[in-house]
Formats: C-alpha cells, structure tokens, sequence
C-alpha cells in the first residue's frame, strides 16, 4: 500500500469533529451549550454539521436543567457541552446530579485542559471527575 492509499484510508480529523460524528452515530439532533474556548473545535465541527440543532444556554448550570428537560420530554439523551473546562465543567454538577436522581438519560461534554496549561490548572482540573462522582452517587 502506497502513502497515498494510506492517506485516503485514514483520514486525520479533529478531537471536536469526532466529538459531532459520534453523537451523528447516536442520531442526535438536539444538543445544547455555551460557547466556549475549551471545545471551540467541537463548535466548529457543530457549524458543519446541519442535522445537529445547537441550542445556546446562558450558563451551563441551565444548559444541563435544559438538555434534562428535554431528555425526559423527548425520551432522547439530552446532550450539554459546557465551554469552559473549569468553572464551566463545575458548573454542570447541579443539573447531573438532579438528572441522576430523576433517572434522566443526560450527557455532558466538557473540553479538557491544554497540555500548555500552568500546573494549578491541571491540578484543580485532575480534581473534578472526583467532584462529579460525589455528586451522582
């Protein structure tokens, strides 16, 4: 197999662009969050992606009380990506929690943290999945 073949056979994409055809593998066609810098590719793969319905929240604490409401309405996964891999991230655990409790089928997607980022940063965020885990217990 030539370079050119191998090319063709495995093409390079994005993090965000597998993020979006892996929910398209779902069939999902809503999907609601706050823009953000820490998945600014996923956001750039949704652009391109017309079957998916991007539905922006004023804060990611609604967007997960929304992407619940709409789980249990619909009886679809509600889906919630969070802008900022921070407070962003931390400001899902409300809405996950309730979700949990009301046994509501949500997603949340959060950016993780550039491999660049100052050493605070990545210790708070090597943190947060215990966060979660407390709260959905």
């Amino acid at each position: 197999m030539n370079n050119l073949q191998k090319e063709k056979k495995f093409q390079k994409i994005t993090g965000g662009q597998a993020v979006v055809k892996s929910l398209k593998v779902e069939k999902v066609e809503h999907i609601f969050g706050l823009i953000g810098s820490a998945t600014i590719e996923v956001f750039d793969a949704l652009y391109e992606e017309k079957k998916i319905k991007f539905i922006g929240v004023r804060d990611e604490k609604t967007g997960t009380h929304m992407a619940d409401g709409y789980a249990r309405a619909s009886g679809q996964p509600g889906i919630m990506l969070a802008g900022q891999n921070g407070p962003g991230a931390t400001n899902l655990v409300t809405g996950i929690a309730q979700a949990k409790a009301a046994f509501s089928p949500v997603v949340a997607i959060a950016g993780s943290f550039s491999t660049k980022a100052n050493a605070a940063f990545r210790a708070f965020l090597t943190m947060f999945p215990s966060v979660i885990r407390s709260a959905i217990r």
